[in-house]
């Protein structure tokens, strides 16, 4: 290996485990109750192995320029990425939000206390929401901070409108019921600009095969018998 190639791989290697996020930290109940996820090197090492492989390939000055943008690229678009199962979890409780606030705030409605309407709303909704309070439950049970527990459920922004109204009514005494109706519209209103985001996108993919589907046959029916009347006269 080439000093500059070993430069680069040491760089990049420093700079991608000093720059790496820490892991977020779940309350004590949390940590008893599963074991803590082991952290994943992928993000690290993706970009320190495309970035020296480039490197080492290439070699000389080129080489180490261009794999410390691959590398830079790579620790940038890697955490970008989401997986499929992870996206289609983040959308199903995108989904379910509305409904579970809904179910909340109709339970308080009719007199009942908050925990046993976290509970007929995780009985009535399915996974992922249903885990979510689940754990909250569980926690609130084991003794743990509200304000802990539910600083955990604003971290899956779809619930983040009940996490925060039970905050704010715990602090300033506002009727709980009073304020999931218009946390609940504020879920279906992100909800529904997320969905028609997701359409515009999709709208606007569709038009790059058009594109390309559509732009020879002009070239050939309308640029090329124009061009070659043109050359015929010329000659």
């Amino acid at each position: 290996m080439s000093a500059s190639a070993s430069a680069l791989v040491a760089a990049l290697a420093a700079w991608l485990l000093l720059g790496a996020p820490r892991a977020v930290r779940p309350h004590p109940e949390a940590r008893r109750r599963t074991r803590p996820a082991r952290r994943i090197p992928g993000a690290v090492l993706a970009p320190v192995a495309a970035g020296g492989a480039v490197a080492l390939l290439l070699g000389g000055a080129p080489g180490v320029a261009l794999g410390l943008l691959l590398g830079i690229g790579v620790r940038i678009a890697l955490p970008r990425y989401e997986p499929t199962a992870r996206r289609r979890e983040r959308e199903q409780l995108e989904r379910q939000a509305p409904l579970v606030v809904d179910l909340v705030a109709a339970c308080l409605a009719s007199g009942s206390p908050l925990e046993p309407a976290l509970v007929a709303a995780a009985a009535a909704v399915g996974p992922p929401a249903r885990a979510v309070l689940v754990s909250a439950l569980t926690g609130l049970q084991l003794g743990a901070d509200p304000a802990v527990v539910w600083r955990d459920v604003a971290r899956h922004e779809p619930l983040g409108g009940l996490a925060r109204a039970v905050a704010r009514s715990a602090e300033t005494g506002a009727p709980l019921s009073d304020l999931l109706p218009r946390a609940a519209e504020r879920a279906r209103a992100s909800h529904r600009a997320r969905v028609e985001a997701r359409v515009r996108t999709v709208s606007v993919r569709l038009t790059a095969p058009l594109g390309l589907a559509f732009l020879p046959a002009f070239v050939l029916l309308g640029v090329v018998p124009v061009v070659a009347a043109w050359v015929g006269v010329l000659l």
